[in-house]
């Protein structure tokens, strides 16, 4: 019996996963938030929030997206495109997914006129979890970002120091438009 419950349940996801929808596109807003802490009163500063849009593409069970956040000027005036890639393994159209990534920094402006980039190889990994719900042709995505303290290219030589900092987490809300 638990056999033939497992298969079913596995044709059930095969088949959901083959009809949803290849690609979404959508809005997102992201806050930079302590999940170790109950400060809600942060929520209230503007200045922790961010916003962009995401974008995924869904190959049964694997996705992957691209999350481009647009931040405000912070102290030193610079003005920023942080964009963070993942590949996820989902379960389903409305499912939970855990994934990592890489976070990329682009600075477009410092008050000094000068242009800063960071290479992809030397950019900040990330863990991500997320909860995606989609209706039809919106969904809805929440994701919580957790930073690990490692660049992408030490992570094979130096996997013992991983650090996850809930304190430098960001929440991330993105509407999602099914397209395909």
């Amino acid at each position: 019996m638990k056999k033939i419950i497992a298969v079913l349940a596995l044709s059930l996801i095969i088949a959901t996963s083959a009809f949803a929808s290849i690609l979404q596109i959508g809005p997102a807003a992201t806050i930079n938030f302590d999940a170790s802490s109950s400060d809600i009163d942060s929520l209230k500063d503007f200045n922790r929030y961010q916003f962009g849009a995401e974008a995924r593409v869904n190959l049964l069970f694997l996705q992957l997206g691209a999350n481009g956040s647009f931040s405000l000027p912070n102290n030193s005036g610079s003005w920023a495109i942080n964009t963070m890639l993942s590949a996820n393994l989902v379960a389903g159209p409305n499912a939970a997914n855990i994934s990592v990534g890489a976070a990329i920094p682009y600075v477009l402006y410092t008050n000094d006129n000068s242009f800063n980039t960071s290479k992809f190889f030397e950019s900040p990994l990330f863990f991500k979890a997320g909860i995606n719900l989609n209706f039809s042709f919106v969904g809805l995505g929440l994701s919580y970002y957790i930073p690990t303290g490692l660049a992408a290219n030490k992570v094979l030589t130096n996997i013992g120091d991983i650090k996850v900092d809930l304190s430098k987490g960001q929440f991330s809300l993105a509407v999602m438009f099914n397209l395909f």
